[in-house]
């Protein structure tokens, strides 16, 4: 009987400390949740890269351009699949300070559930921000 090289898939930690290869349980759907070594919930990540980091900037534009394109209010979770955002939830401090910024409004409706609409355009937000940053000291509506 003949020796053949059998090439089989596995994982490796991506940690610096750790970098532990092995394969996996046939009995596992999809990736392993930690590295079965240091148990870190990062092994899969390279170094420098913590998550899905995304600026408050990027994140602000992207919900508006999503919203403003579909014409009309979206939930949480139809922002997150047409902007294929990596958040399961939205900040709750960036979600506040986009009321502000760019009129995100936020309704329930009889069934609770939260339609996301833009109050007004990006024209609108150059506008206030420039108004904002000329009077610093005075407030710009609120609750």
């Amino acid at each position: 009987m003949a020796k053949v090289p059998i090439t089989v898939m596995g994982y490796r930690c991506e940690r610096e400390q750790c970098g532990h290869e092995w394969i996996p349980r046939e009995s596992e759907n999809g990736e392993p949740r930690v590295c079965p070594k240091c148990k870190s919930a990062w092994w899969n990540r390279p170094k420098g890269q913590k998550g899905a980091m995304m600026s408050y900037e990027d994140f602000s534009s992207r919900i508006a351009k999503t919203i403003s394109d579909a014409g009309g209010s979206l939930t949480w979770t139809e922002i997150r699949t047409i902007a294929r955002l990596p958040q399961k939830f939205p900040n709750n401090q960036w979600v506040r300070k986009m009321e502000q910024d760019v009129g995100l409004i936020r309704k329930r409706d009889s069934h609770g559930i939260i339609h996301w609409e833009v109050g007004y355009t990006d024209a609108d937000a150059t506008t206030k921000q420039t108004q904002s940053s000329e009077h610093p000291g005075k407030a710009t509506g609120g609750e």
